[in-house]
């Protein structure tokens, strides 16, 4: 169960922050695909062994998808750009919480 409701938070604060790099990197992401590409890739994650490389796959292939987007320069900024702000997010979690 907490690994569920893990899912769902990250899912909703990576999304936000997929959203947030679409619009820094002027690549159009609904809302809505980001939160799916992420919790897509979330889920396929957790298997064993070899869950962070197909998760990595599957990442990227669904943002392809959603955004028809060029994998160079632009789907590789946006997952930059997005992972940067999901650590000032769980970096801001962090100190709200201490």
């Amino acid at each position: 169960m907490d690994i569920l409701v893990l899912l769902i938070i990250e899912a909703i604060a990576v999304g936000f922050a997929l959203f947030l790099a679409g619009k820094l990197t002027t690549t159009e992401i609904g809302f809505k695909e980001a939160v799916i590409c992420v919790a897509v890739s979330g889920v396929v994650g957790l298997i064993p062994v070899i869950g962070w490389l197909l998760s990595i796959v599957v990442y990227f292939y669904l943002l392809k998808q959603f955004t028809a987007a060029d994998i160079w320069p632009d789907l590789i900024l946006l997952v930059v750009v997005s992972k940067l702000i999901g650590i000032m997010i769980v970096a801001a979690f962090v100190s709200i919480s201490v």
